[in-house]
């Protein structure tokens, strides 16, 4: 008899939890619906450790945020002192966030507002903003509209897709693919370890770089364009203004470039361990090494007023006039 009575009392308790556990886990996701006024050119910090987040520019003078907070997490700090406001999901020092249920978050500022923002598994919408953004995640996508300023863009582990960015751009990303779109400005660099690059862009100072992943650049009128790819291929789309630079080096992987109206630059080509270089820009003979490795092409295009330095190892090197 006691025996089934302690059978009876273990189940009904292990039921109880297991009841109870899910209810627990999302009544430990508070909701939030804060707001402060703040100056148009506030400084702001913003963390949160997991789920996503949505940061929008507007043209109001406040700072507001809704949404839900991570299951895990012990409160919200809001706080704004002298020009400063910080905005941080606050999580416990130590523990094995393994839920489901990160904070989901919607955030106002000020179009003119600086940011600073940081997450680990924390995805970021950012859109609408006129001064710098700078923003780390670890294994979180990022997703960026219409940014302007001093931009620094960096994902370890997630994609990064951006769309008319203007001003001083670098996107990172160390396992992950890059993606952007109707950029502007002054300068932009790109540069992902174990992933793809796309771009298109009317930036005239452009650096792409790549370790195990493909570059593919869609643009305009280059001043100054630098490439480096170690086991990818690397093809742009370009116009080479006058007295233009053209640099580009790869390992393993194939250099093409094609050349939208006139090229006025000295080029010099050079292929190592294998390749073959292909000059359908003008008549000039490509040099096939004596060892029976490698060949060199050295021309001048027009006035020769730019430069193009092109080098591949183990990998073809493609000129093409558009």
């Amino acid at each position: 008899m006691m025996k089934k009575l302690m059978n009876l009392l273990f189940s009904v308790s292990v039921a109880a939890v297991l009841c109870a556990a899910p209810t627990a886990a999302f009544a430990a996701q508070e909701s939030v619906d804060k707001r402060l006024d703040v100056p148009a050119n506030v400084v702001v910090t913003i963390e949160n450790m997991r789920g996503e987040v949505e940061i929008i520019g507007t043209e109001e003078t406040y700072a507001q945020v809704r949404g839900k907070l991570d299951e895990y997490a012990t409160g919200m700090t809001f706080e704004l002192a002298d020009n400063n406001l910080t905005i941080r999901v606050e999580m416990p020092a130590r523990g094995n966030f393994s839920g489901n249920h990160g904070s989901e978050l919607e955030i106002h500022l000020p179009s003119s507002a600086e940011l600073n923002i940081s997450g680990v598994s924390s995805d970021f919408v950012v859109r609408d903003f006129s001064s710098d953004v700078q923003l780390n995640t670890v294994s979180g996508d990022i997703h960026a509209h219409s940014l302007r300023g001093k931009l620094n863009l960096t994902s370890v582990s997630g994609d990064i897709q951006s769309e008319k960015l203007t001003g001083r751009v670098t996107l990172k990303s160390v396992s992950g693919d890059i993606d952007d779109r109707d950029g502007a400005g002054s300068n932009a660099s790109y540069s992902s370890t174990s992933g793809d690059i796309d771009v298109r862009t009317s930036v005239s100072d452009i650096s792409a770089e790549s370790v195990s992943g493909d570059v593919m650049l869609d643009l305009q009128s280059v001043s100054n364009l630098r490439l480096k790819s170690v086991s990818g291929d690397v093809k742009a789309t370009l116009a080479l203004t006058r007295n233009g630079r053209i640099s580009a080096n790869s390992v393993s992987g194939d250099v093409e470039l094609l050349f939208s109206g006139a090229v006025d630059a000295n080029l010099e080509a050079n292929v190592s361990g294998g390749g073959s270089i292909v000059n359908d820009v003008n008549d000039a003979r490509v040099e096939e090494s004596k060892w029976g490795v490698g060949a060199n092409l050295e021309t001048r295009l027009g006035s020769g007023s730019g430069t193009i330095e092109l080098t591949t190892m183990s990998g073809d090197i493609i000129l093409r006039k558009k």
